[in-house]
């Protein structure tokens, strides 16, 4: 059996180059919102995989019924599907006849998206699966708390934002 003498000198592992036991000031929390957005993915994910959907789909899907028509780009932006995974995406969903895409009037070298109607259909019904996942999430929580975790998000997202992208 091999022993391992304790140290009481906290900075030993700062100078040998190490990161300190505890981590950085608000790991604990950081990994709360990594658990809780992998949690997440993975229940909406379980959750319109009887859609027929993946959550990539869903995603584009989520944005275009907010907005209706938006360049592929514009989604790009907005969705948290990559840029260089988005016309993939939007190549399957094309050929699965939930999406359209036509010329732009603006800017001809871009491509409109817009629902189709069976896409419309299915992303209303994705929708409502996405709602319950959320009502779920959200049902332990005031409506204090909940406002809270609003502006700590937003505040979080500015801190990163101005560290730039």
């Amino acid at each position: 059996m091999v022993t391992v003498a304790k140290s009481k000198d906290k900075a030993a592992p700062l100078r040998a180059g190490l990161p300190p036991p505890s981590g950085p000031r608000g790991l604990g929390a950081w990994l709360g919102v990594v658990r809780t957005y992998q949690k997440c993915a993975d229940v909406l994910s379980e959750g319109i995989k009887p859609l027929g959907l993946k959550l990539a789909q869903h995603d584009v899907m989520m944005n275009l019924l907010k907005v209706p028509e938006q360049t592929q780009q514009q989604l790009a932006g907005h969705s948290y599907v990559t840029k260089s995974h988005m016309s993939a995406v939007l190549t399957e969903m094309e050929a699965l006849g939930w999406i359209g895409r036509t010329d732009s009037a603006v800017d001809k070298r871009s491509k409109v998206v817009c629902l189709t109607p069976a896409g419309r259909t299915l992303a209303i019904r994705a929708y409502a699966v996405q709602t319950q996942v959320v009502d779920a999430m959200m049902a332990p929580l005031s409506d204090r708390q909940i406002s809270d975790l609003e502006k700590l998000s937003r505040t979080a997202v500015a801190a990163l934002e101005r560290l730039g992208n």
